[in-house]
């Protein structure tokens, strides 16, 4: 199997897909998680690929004993994967490498968070995967545990990797969210319950403000059909509350009031447009004039 633009390596898999300074890393799960140095967990049978802030790569984990074949086979209708690391059972984890890492902070744009969150479903699709699996800790490539298949060595923009399979919308109850879906319902819910929040909230101490947003945070968690780890609900958690005790204040609390307010309000949850003010001005102008000629006609009749 060759690529034109030549074959992932070890050496490049640690030096540059490889995000984490200190990436938490593990030689078993079940013993749990800790950060070390980018040298020493490279030494781990689990390592964590990419950071809370960023997303640089797109990992699926795939339980069937093809993983590989399903991973490389062709003609198939999702792109070359940049490595897959399987266990001697056959089970893998597959990897696509991203250009651009998507920003996951509260600075983030939703609309990459959210392209990047149906670009994993349609991959989860297309070669079977683990709808259920975080995603934080992945088979080190490196390590001699797992048999590494490498692919190309160039990475993907996040649009190269829709496919067929990548869905349009993604449900949003929190019961049916899952994989990448999860850190992104957790940040969008909770940073929108953040804002209205922080006024109330803006005496007391960071600390404070920090507990109950991860206690939010937690919430959420709670409702989805197989929650995140806690490391992962506590990054989300101090992502949104320190931007937002860092980045408000009373002017700037006003000027965002301000802001929903001209946009007409809001209705049912939603700011209303100014066109959507405007029609229902008119409505209720059209049904008062209704009213008054019924009344009367009913007054003539009488």
């Amino acid at each position: 199997m060759t690529f034109s633009g030549g074959v992932l390596t070890d050496e490049a898999w640690g030096q540059s897909v490889l995000l984490p300074h200190r990436p938490h890393a593990t030689n078993y799960l079940d013993q749990g998680q800790y950060r070390h140095s980018r040298e020493d967990a490279l030494t781990m049978r689990y390592i964590e690929h990419s950071p809370h802030a960023l997303l640089g790569s797109i990992v699926i984990d795939c339980d069937h004993r093809d993983a590989a074949m399903r991973a490389f086979e062709r003609p198939s209708d999702h792109p070359m994967p940049n490595w897959v690391a399987q266990s001697p059972s056959g089970r893998a984890h597959i990897g696509w490498w991203l250009a651009s890492p998507v920003c996951r902070t509260d600075s983030a744009r939703l609309q990459p968070l959210r392209l990047a969150q149906r670009v994993e479903k349609g991959l989860c699709i297309s070669v079977g995967g683990d709808f259920a699996y975080g995603g934080q800790l992945t088979k080190n490539p490196i390590h001699p545990d797992w048999e590494t298949i490498y692919g190309p060595s160039t990475p993907y923009e996040l649009r190269d990797l829709v496919t067929i399979h990548t869905p349009r919308q993604m449900p949003r109850r929190l019961d049916r969210v899952a994989g990448l879906g999860r850190n992104v319902t957790m940040f969008d819910t909770a940073r929108t319950w953040a804002y209205g929040q922080w006024w109330s909230h803006r005496d007391g101490t960071a600390d404070a403000w920090l507990t109950l947003v991860l206690q939010r945070c937690h919430a959420i968690n709670s409702e989805f059909a197989d929650p995140l780890p806690f490391v992962e609900v506590r990054a989300t958690a101090h992502s949104v509350g320190k931007w937002i005790w860092r980045n408000f204040d009373e002017v700037s609390y006003r000027a965002r009031q301000a802001h929903l307010g001209r946009k007409g309000g809001k209705i049912g949850g939603k700011v209303m447009t100014d066109k959507r003010r405007e029609t229902i001005a008119a409505t209720n102008k059209r049904r008062g004039i209704d009213r008054d000629l019924v009344l009367q006609e009913a007054t003539n009749g009488c």
